[in-house]
């Protein structure tokens, strides 16, 4: 008896690692980078709201912009809001996740169908968060007090940074929805391509 008799089996061999990456080859491979993108820019979204100053704006004619330097305050720490949205953040990764390591035809079709309508949202968040940074950095000039002022700067940056991030969420959201379709469609077109060839085994035999 030999060495590699007695010694138990890896259960990460090399041929696992080849079936893993032939699984994962094409449209579920650029899933998966979809995923772990979007979960990177979700923790950085959470990450950006730390510290950040908020100040209540009021418009006044339609035009005038004001800033209350009363009512101001500092976020120092992760809200329990921010905590909800990065928990329902992750899950919905992990759909897209799952649905690219488990080859699932319906996680693909789920996710697909929620990244469609995330990036509509998130992409008219975008577009409604850089026009929110047009109206603060005219509001600013009217500021006087030095605190309310670097306030107003900070609400400024974070919304500016906001802006980016949603942006970029968009354009993943997109991607995502595309790569979850062509994952499903790979998927029906190698459960087609395999039922062929058992049935061809079978006439063989």
């Amino acid at each position: 008896m030999g060495l590699n008799d007695v010694l138990p089996t890896a259960p990460w061999t090399d041929s696992n690692w080849q079936g893993w990456r032939a699984q994962l080859s094409g449209p579920p491979l650029k899933l998966l980078v979809i995923c772990i993108l979007q979960s990177i820019l979700l923790v950085i979204g959470v990450l950006v709201g730390i510290g950040n100053a908020e100040c209540e704006v009021s418009i006044h004619g339609g035009a005038d912009v004001e800033i209350d330097c009363n009512n101001c305050v500092k976020h120092p720490y992760v809200s329990w809001q921010q905590v909800v949205l990065l928990l329902i953040g992750v899950c919905i990764i992990l759909v897209g996740v799952m649905a690219a390591l488990l080859r699932s035809k319906r996680l693909c079709k789920v996710y697909g169908i929620i990244m469609m309508v995330y990036a509509f949202v998130i992409g008219l968040t975008a577009l409604l968060t850089g026009l929110d940074t047009i109206v603060l950095s005219s509001a600013v000039e009217h500021v006087d007090a030095p605190l309310c002022r670097e306030y107003v700067e900070s609400m400024i940056d974070t919304t500016r940074v906001n802006s980016i991030l949603y942006a970029l969420n968009c354009i993943l959201d997109c991607c995502g929805a595309i790569y979850a379709i062509k994952s499903k469609e790979l998927f029906e077109f190698q459960e087609i391509q395999s039922h062929h060839s058992t049935f061809q085994n079978s006439l063989l035999l």
